[in-house]
This record gives structure tokens, C-alpha cells and sequence, in this order.
């Protein structure tokens, strides 16, 4: 005699359905995660290698989140250099539309240690940061409160290059690219 089995199946589904559900969602987030990676960890080399072609100048780095900055200033991405390193961090971005946004540009051995670093003589280095919060796609992060306990998980990728140049252009005023402050900018950018 053939008995109606439905119910123990519907009891046996109950029971191996969240732990499929947590597997599925498991390797969706890390596939994610991955992906977000890789993509953010691409955006900092490609930034990373135009920094070490045109370096800004530290002194204009300074500029970044100065307060009290004279009317004339004309932003900190308004340096060719500076706008060529940002361009370059936004050239492969796919999902993530913001991670230029979170951008630093530093030389690891400053002034403040009483060495220039925008040098030849010493090659280096110029550093690329770029932090990203990244918000996870399923309810595994919310459910098990992972990453920030928010939903999201920071995510930062440091890239650093020895200097290959000093930032020449050939087609601006005294062949210089690189702004070191607002006068040299307005020399370098006669008619903005």
C-alpha cells in the first residue's frame, strides 16, 4: 500500500531551506565581495600609475580640506594633475559609480618627516588610498549583523608607486603640468 507522503516532505523542506537559503546567500555576498574588490583594487592601480607619471605637488595636496582658502582658489581637482589621477580611478568603474570619491593621494615619507619625497633622485613613492563602504546585497549582513553591523562592509585598497616623472607636459607654459600652489596654477592655466 502506497502511503501520501506530502507532509513529512513539506516538514523535511522546513528544515533544510534556511540552511540552503544561508548557503545561497553566503556565496552570493562573497562572490560580491570579491568582485567589489578586485574592481576597487583596479581603480587604485590605474590611479596609483598616472600618480607616479604627473605627482602633484605636496603643497597643493595640502589644499584638500583647507578651510579659509583664498576666492581665487580654484579646487583641489582643478590641478591637471590631480584631475588626471582621479580621471584615471573612474576609468573601470562598473557598479560602483563613488569610488573616486573616497580618494587620497599621499607620499608616505612627507615634509613633515623633513624629506620631499616628489623627487627623482629618491623615486618615490606616491601613494593611492581609496575606501569604499560597500552595502551588501542580500539580508546575511542585516540577519548576522557582519561587516559594520549596518548592512555594510568597508573596503580599502592602498597602492603605492615609485615616481616616474615630475609631471612634464610639453603643451602647458614652461612645460609644467603640476600646479605647486594658486599663482602657479593661474601661471600654468592662463585663461580658465
Amino acid at each position: 500500500m502506497w502511503r501520501r507522503s506530502g507532509g513529512q516532505s513539506l516538514v523535511e523542506m522546513a528544515f533544510v531551506l534556511p540552511v540552503l537559503l544561508l548557503v545561497l546567500f553566503g556565496i552570493i555576498e562573497f562572490g560580491y565581495i570579491l568582485f567589489a574588490y578586485s574592481t576597487l583594487s583596479q581603480a587604485t592601480r590605474n590611479a596609483a600609475e598616472k600618480a607616479a607619471q604627473l605627482p602633484p605637488y605636496q603643497s597643493w595636496l595640502a589644499y584638500n580640506g583647507q578651510t579659509g582658502l583664498p576666492s581665487n582658489y580654484p579646487g583641489f581637482r582643478a590641478d591637471s594633475c590631480v584631475a588626471t589621477i582621479y580621471d584615471a580611478a573612474k576609468s573601470d568603474q562598473t557598479l560602483f559609480s563613488t569610488i573616486s570619491d573616497n580618494l587620497t593621494i599621499s607620499y608616505p615619507n612627507d615634509v613633515t618627516l623633513g624629506k620631499d619625497t616628489r623627487n627623482l633622485y629618491d623615486r618615490g613613492p606616491i601613494e593611492i588610498t581609496i575606501r569604499y563602504q560597500l552595502r551588501g546585497l542580500t539580508p546575511l549582513f542585516n540577519l548576522f549583523r557582519l561587516g559594520n553591523g549596518d548592512g555594510t562592509l568597508n573596503l580599502q585598497v592602498t597602492q603605492r608607486r615609485s615616481l616616474e616623472n615630475l609631471g612634464k607636459d610639453p603643451t602647458k607654459p614652461n612645460g609644467v603640468a603640476c600646479a605647486k600652489d594658486i599663482s602657479d596654477w593661474y601661471t600654468i592655466h592662463p585663461n580658465p
